[in-house]
């Protein structure tokens, strides 16, 4: 699964109608609400705000909407594009402006498709990661090997010092072990190394 790293917007024109297409990471319902209400505002005059998100490391929740044209036409098409394209924590919206001509039913199905593959297309992947944070515990002895390859190897958050030096870093969990057993070894299993906090995040 994979986000967006940053708001994509496509405009397209078929038969007169004007579709405004917003492709948005987001991570909660609350977001998916704000960001579509944002647009409301934006564009009170618009025939239709259509909308799919999708939210979860499992897309356990989606919901889609149709705003006043036939069902099935517009909200689900959008979603199947996320879906296909394995997207999760993001939002696509159609604002539609009604140019006179009627699209029947297919026509609006490719249309609303097109709108959010064409944002889909445009846009930069995010991927989600899992970071570790973690206190790392030294002797005095043992800062120039090992400071040197924490800032090498790591994001350094603090240092500090009493009888031991205290190190708190982030490294990606997928490294964890690596890391452990470097200090373990430029220590010669002196150190002690706790693990804080682990959590999932976009890169």
């Amino acid at each position: 699964m994979k986000s967006i790293q940053k708001e994509v917007i496509e405009k397209i024109i078929i038969n007169k109608s004007t579709f405004i297409n917003f492709l948005m990471p987001i991570h909660s319902v609350l977001e998916a609400k704000e960001y579509l209400g944002s647009l409301r505002k934006k564009y009170p005059d618009a025939n239709h705000h259509c909308y799919a998100y999708i939210i979860g490391d499992n897309q356990e929740i989606q919901k889609h909407s149709d705003d006043g044209e036939p069902s099935g036409t517009a909200g689900l098409p959008m979603i199947e594009v996320l879906k296909k394209n394995d997207l999760t924590d993001i939002i696509h919206i159609s604002v539609r402006y009604f140019g006179g001509i009627k699209l029947g039913a297919g026509g609006l199905v490719r249309a609303y498709t097109k709108g959010c593959a064409t944002c889909v297309k445009s846009s930069t992947p995010s991927y989600k990661e899992s970071f570790t944070t973690v206190k790392i515990s030294v002797a005095f002895e043992h800062i120039g090997v090992c400071e040197k390859y924490l800032r090498d190897n790591t994001k350094l958050l603090n240092t500090l010092y009493d009888d031991f030096v205290h190190y708190e870093t982030i490294t990606t969990t997928k490294n964890l072990n690596i890391l452990k057993n470097e200090i373990t070894q430029r220590t010669k299993g002196s150190s002690v190394i706790s693990i804080l906090s682990t959590e999932k995040k976009y890169i």
